[in-house]
């Protein structure tokens, strides 16, 4: 929000209308006072160094998966950068389409439809960039993502405005996709009428409204066919169930596919199984893996950019984040997102 009242101040910033119209309405929930006091939200989140979200908007990935790996990844996936309107980690990735960074987020536990401080999702901001951002688009959906504005889901008597106003802004393809109820979806295939496709996932890639049937690409044979709604039922990846895996090795990303869910969901097990001998076999795996990032942190030179690593010769073994903000000054007040 503080970014909003700065950007509110140059009146020829062709979004100067909405940003004014989000600081009146932040001051109007929460006082004119609010600036220099600290918001205590609903849900503790893990605060995002200036450093790392930066980064993460530079398309250096290799910065946040070395943060990332000096903590505890499933709370730090959510965490959030105060200096850029609360915009969360997966937020940040979306905006640069790192589509194989986005997918490590989800499948370590980020949460897709989170919330930055105007109340858009990552997928609602995705749908409104001045960008290209189709690959984004098609990704959330498959994981739960959802839209929001303003802290409220899109209903469907808002929808049609919406689509019309994509269509306009020049994202037609955009706009189809999310226009229906299972546009980007990721869905299981029920009593189809060739046996051997049920239980089958496949990916929704438009309605056709003359035939009333969605056009679907089927997982891992990459066939395309027309279904109606009864034979087909919403399956969100999950960590559990992603149908593709992006893994860490060295900060670098590496995506692996497979022949089958199954197939899929075996190597995910087999991983757990690793780490927990792993942890068994070498006790000591956590502190050397904390003591590599750092030597990367050093290697790039980002050693005394203020990030966990340069904190950790001044305070013995203190954890890189928190997962509760501290109060900078004034009073608290509280906040919905």
């Amino acid at each position: 929000m503080r970014l909003s009242k700065s950007l509110m101040r140059n009146t020829s910033d062709p979004k100067h209308e909405e940003y004014a119209r989000l600081v009146k309405q932040f001051e109007a929930a929460y006082g004119e006072d609010w600036d220099g006091t600290m918001i205590e939200y609903d849900n503790d989140f893990v605060s995002l160094p200036t450093y790392v979200g930066k980064a993460a908007g530079k398309g250096n990935s290799r910065i946040v998966l070395q943060w990332l790996g000096k903590g505890n990844i499933r709370e730090m996936v959510n965490a959030k950068c105060e200096d850029a309107g609360n915009a969360g980690l997966l937020f940040m990735a979306a905006s640069t389409q790192q589509l194989d960074l986005m997918s490590y987020l989800l499948l370590n536990g980020a949460n897709v439809n989170i919330l930055n401080s105007t109340g858009r999702s990552t997928l609602t901001a995705a749908c409104l960039s001045k960008d290209d951002h189709l690959g984004t688009v098609r990704l959330l959906p498959s994981w739960g993502g959802d839209l929001y504005l303003e802290g409220e889901g899109m209903t469907k008597d808002n929808m049609s405005f919406w689509r019309d106003y994509v269509t306009r802004k020049g994202d037609a393809a955009i706009a189809k996709l999310i226009s229906s109820e299972l546009g980007g979806r990721r869905c299981e295939i029920v009593g189809a009428a060739r046996g051997n496709l049920i239980g089958k996932t496949c990916v929704v890639e438009e309605y056709i409204e003359n035939s009333d049937q969605y056009k679907v690409t089927v997982e891992y044979t990459n066939e395309v066919l027309l279904l109606g709604v009864d034979n087909l039922k919403r399956r969100d990846r999950t960590p559990q169930d992603p149908g593709y895996y992006v893994e860490c090795k060295n900060n670098r990303l590496i995506r692996r596919d497979f022949k089958s869910n199954e197939d899929c969901q075996a190597f995910i097990a087999s991983l757990r199984s690793d780490k927990e001998e792993s942890v068994e076999d070498d006790p000591d795996a956590e502190a050397k893996a904390e003591q590599a990032a750092a030597d990367l942190l050093a290697e790039l030179g980002l050693d005394d950019l203020g990030g966990p690593s340069s904190k950790a010769s001044k305070q013995e073994n203190q954890p890189a984040t928190s997962g509760k903000k501290k109060k900078k000054h004034g009073s608290k007040k509280k906040g919905r997102k």
